[in-house]
């Protein structure tokens, strides 16, 4: 538990809920949240509105922003003009938009994967590139710059019609502008590791820790509606040590290279021989997060908070739960055009996820079959979700991998059959 709980926070992003049942469980009295979605189980804590509603224009809603600290979630990783407004505006961010920039520009990664002494995939911006010759089936991936959840990522297996599909033309005064790039496909395993950055005061460098280690689930683990969409994570992930003192030298690289301030996260593969490549950094709260928060009792969002608004952590979590303890979340997507009525929106909220202590979210896991989270709002004429979009998130408590992921299918598979019977 995290002592001197935040009177007010502002979140958002495309899903806030995690990040503000965080704040819930630390005892925040006031939390603001825009968000794409608008979820029952955030509306439950937290003031939300829709994110694309934002009063930009309205200056009696952004002066009672002032002064309030900002965590960024999904996809405003990618909107530094709009964050630097709301900093140019009064309130507490652990990124500006020049950050952000820095923080997203695939040059950056480069450079500093190298200085790390970390793998970089080949990546291609342009498309007179001779390296592009090499392309075979499997071996590359396009991917959007500016977008996140691997949505809109897949393989290319010629250059045949590349050039309409993706506009690579680079802008050296804007490294965000690219629509797309090309890098090299790594096989291996993908975790996700979260940091936490204290602010520097003095000569000294920023102290950098990692939060903790996730694996992401892969395609032939759960049922996704695209290849490379996030499917969901287990943590903690064990890596060996040459691969965490490997991450912690590019954590301290990054922070001493931008200022980056509070929580942030970045993707990376093992490939089988165990070496760790960069994949991407993302400046922002992670989907991972709650994990490590379930696992170590700790609010992590307290954390950041205090960070923004003191420069310095106070509080030590504990590492983990009972040994052998893991967490997983799974994203059941729908798997055609569906109807949901109110009575089976409302089977979604018998089995959700409303832990309000810290003591207890670990143990409500371990006791339950499942948990849901991220449930859709009722509504008296049903919930519509196209094929594809997201319905609602699955957590778990187990002790081995395999037993979380036949879990969570279960729970997928349970769950669909609520939509059939109700």
């Amino acid at each position: 538990m995290n002592p001197d709980p935040i009177p007010s926070i502002c979140l958002m992003g495309a899903s806030c809920r995690a990040a503000a049942q965080s704040a819930a469980r630390a005892g925040c009295t006031r939390i603001l949240a825009w968000d794409d979605f608008l979820d029952a189980d955030l509306l439950e804590i937290a003031q939300a509105r829709s994110l694309a509603d934002f009063p930009e224009d309205c200056s009696q809603s952004l002066a009672e922003l002032q002064g309030i600290p900002l965590v960024l979630c999904g996809g405003m990783e990618n909107q530094p003009d709009f964050i630097q407004r709301r900093i140019d505006q009064g309130m507490l961010c652990g990124v500006t938009g020049k950050m952000l920039r820095q923080l997203r520009s695939i040059e950056s990664w480069q450079r500093w994967a190298s200085e790390s002494r970390i793998g970089w995939p080949t990546t291609v911006q342009d498309l007179s590139d001779p390296r592009l010759e090499s392309i075979r089936s499997g071996s590359w991936m396009l991917k959007p710059a500016g977008r996140a959840g691997g949505v809109h990522v897949r393989a290319i297996a010629s250059l045949e019609g590349l050039e309409h599909e993706a506009k690579i033309a680079p802008d050296p005064g804007n490294p965000t502008s690219n629509l797309w790039y090309l890098q090299e496909y790594i096989p291996g395993i993908s975790i996700g590791v979260s940091y936490c950055t204290e602010s520097s005061e003095s000569t000294e460098p920023p102290r950098t820790q990692i939060v903790g280690i996730a694996r992401s689930i892969l395609s032939e683990e759960l049922d996704a509606p695209l290849p490379w969409i996030y499917r969901g994570s287990l943590a903690p992930y064990s890596v060996s040590p040459t691969v965490h003192a490997s991450l912690e030298r590019f954590a301290n690289t990054v922070a001493q290279s931008t200022g980056i301030r509070g929580l942030w996260q970045a993707d990376f593969q093992i490939d089988p021989q165990g070496q760790l490549w960069l994949l991407e950094i993302n400046p922002r709260w992670s989907a991972s997060m709650e994990l490590h928060e379930i696992l170590q009792g700790f609010s992590w969002i307290t954390e950041h908070v205090r960070i923004l608004c003191n420069g310095a952590s106070k509080g030590v979590p504990r590492k983990g739960s009972s040994a052998g303890q893991q967490v997983a979340k799974g994203i059941l997507y729908a798997p055609h055009g569906m109807h949901l009525s109110v009575a089976q929106v409302d089977r979604l909220w018998g089995s959700g996820w409303h832990s309000s202590g810290w003591h207890s979210t670990l143990r409500e896991l371990e006791t339950a079959e499942f948990r849901l989270a991220d449930i859709p709002q009722s509504d008296p004429a049903g919930v519509d979700f196209a094929e594809g979009m997201p319905i609602v998130t699955v957590l778990v408590a187990g002790g081995k991998n395999a037993d979380l992921l036949e879990k969570i299918r279960q729970a997928r598979s349970t769950v669909l059959g609520w939509f059939k019977t109700i």
